[in-house]
């Protein structure tokens, strides 16, 4: 709506006020160095080296500091060349697209829930509840709640600037961190798919695993779903009736035509992203060094700086010989998720493919090897799409996202406390880690268990409709042979 882009607009303007005006006062030199909100792979400290040694002739992967890709560095260069204001102005651009797809994404999902019909929506809405107050002789009264008005407020500009005004994203965004790049990313695949764009989306999803190498195969399979959905939806090919009941049994577990479209957008992807690389060759000159630097190192954790992931203190104190076997099981793990997904949640059009794809989203949150603390508010903003689901969890997702936030605001101290005062060790900041982990999968475990109970409330309010309806056709059809088989099996 107009009033919606207007309160977007203007929301958006506020926020890059305010990263301009911490900018200015000097906030960035105090954030700079932050783990929670750098890591090796985004940090501004190793761009800057890396980009120093590129312009003076040097390969900038020479001394394992440098883990930008070669195309994102070159990228980058006559930022450089600017004064440290042109490079910022770039960062809080990205922020400002990442939101704006984060909102198109919102109305992209407002328009699958309409073509859901009312079975969606009635299956969102809480049981009713008795009220027990009135008097004893009276019938007890049923209060439907009236939940309309969180769809008011959790608008797709409210999704777009949850994102664009978050504590964690300014803060990354202050502390020069290349991270929101990664956000672009695999927000714009998401995005392409709900589109209905399945050549952009294969471009994202490409690019995706360019910034963030192999924990983005979780997108793989749900943007493919999402993509081959909305197009079915947009030539008027897919016909949805919530409120006819047909039998697990009987339905197609596997449809062959998304199997035919996913095996092309599977070829697609892979022939960009090898695209990337020999453009990044290339570049290079012919030098090879940024593949051990770019994507060899991040996936085999060479570089242990602690962050909010759980991968760099695993690694730390498991032996060598050890190291391939869990480098194996923390990377391979995230094959594991995406099919399971996809049968109960993402064949189920047209609003299923939307929740496994904000859900594949979590997944690359806390199972990427280098997260950050924005990392969290992308995920947080992804489960705002479908806010019935937030709803659905209730008390359950607002104490653990308080469990989340609070480890990620303790994070800082027990950094400080280990690595600043040297008053502790490395447990004082792992033990923050897991707190965060810990509550950030059950954050989205419980998001995604209310997706799978509103799927579930659906199918069952469709198969009561038709029972009922069947007996009401009986009993209109031949009133008095239904009442004979009525009494018969009383008797």
């Amino acid at each position: 709506s107009p009033l919606c882009s207007i309160i977007m607009w203007i929301g958006s303007a506020v926020g890059i006020v305010i990263r301009f005006l911490l900018y200015v006062a000097g906030v960035s030199e105090l954030l700079v160095e932050h783990l929670e909100l750098n890591s090796p792979m985004t940090s501004h400290i190793r761009l800057k080296e890396g980009l120093f040694l590129l312009e003076s002739g040097t390969s900038p992967y020479a001394g394992d500091t440098c883990h930008v890709p070669p195309l994102l560095l070159l990228l980058l260069q006559p930022l450089n060349r600017m004064s440290d204001t042109a490079y910022f102005a770039f960062l809080v651009a990205v922020d400002l697209s990442v939101a704006l797809l984060l909102r198109q994404l919102a109305v992209s999902y407002r328009s699958a829930k309409r073509r859901a019909g009312r079975s969606w929506e009635e299956a969102s809405l809480k049981l009713p509840k008795i009220d027990t107050d009135s008097d004893a002789k009276a019938p007890p009264q049923l209060s439907i709640p009236d939940d309309s008005g969180i769809e008011e407020v959790i608008s797709p500009a409210f999704v777009g600037l949850f994102y664009l005004l978050n504590p964690l994203t300014v803060a990354s965004c202050l502390a020069l961190s290349l991270q929101n790049v990664q956000h672009l990313a695999v927000t714009g695949a998401v995005c392409a798919a709900a589109c209905g764009k399945g050549g952009m989306a294969a471009v994202g999803v490409a690019c995706s695993f360019y910034v963030c190498p192999l924990t983005t195969v979780a997108l793989l399979l749900p943007c493919a779903a999402l993509a081959y959905s909305q197009r079915a939806a947009s030539q008027g090919k897919q016909e949805v009736d919530g409120y006819t009941y047909v039998r697990s049994k009987d339905t197609k577990v596997v449809d062959l035509g998304f199997l035919v479209y996913l095996l092309g957008f599977t070829v697609a992807v892979v022939c960009l992203f090898a695209c990337l690389m020999g453009a990044s060759a290339a570049a290079m000159g012919g030098e090879l060094q940024f593949l051990q630097a770019s994507f060899i190192s991040p996936i085999s954790l060479r570089d242990l700086t602690p962050n909010t992931g759980l991968f760099w203190y695993m690694f730390m104190e498991i032996f060598d010989r050890y190291n391939s076997l869990f480098i194996f099981a923390f990377h391979g793990q995230i094959l594991f998720y995406a099919v399971p997904l996809h049968l109960r949640l993402g064949r189920h059009t047209p609003v299923g493919p939307f929740i496994a794809c904000g859900a594949a989203l979590g997944i690359i949150t806390m199972f990427k090897p280098y997260p950050t603390a924005s990392d969290y508010a992308l995920m947080l903003s992804a489960m705002l799409v479908q806010s019935e689901l937030i709803r659905e969890s209730e008390t359950h997702f607002a104490f653990l996202l308080s469990g989340l936030l609070f480890g990620l605001s303790m994070f800082p101290t027990m950094d400080a406390v280990w690595l600043g005062r040297n008053a502790g060790n490395a447990n004082y900041l792992y033990n923050m880690t897991l707190v965060v982990n810990v509550f950030g999968c059950l954050t989205l475990s419980e998001w995604t268990k209310a997706g799978l109970r509103l799927r579930r409330r659906q199918h069952h309010a469709a198969f009561c409709r038709q029972v009922i309806l069947g007996i009401v056709d009986e009993v209109a059809q031949d009133p008095a042979a239904a009442k004979e088989r009525s009494e018969a099996c009383i008797s």
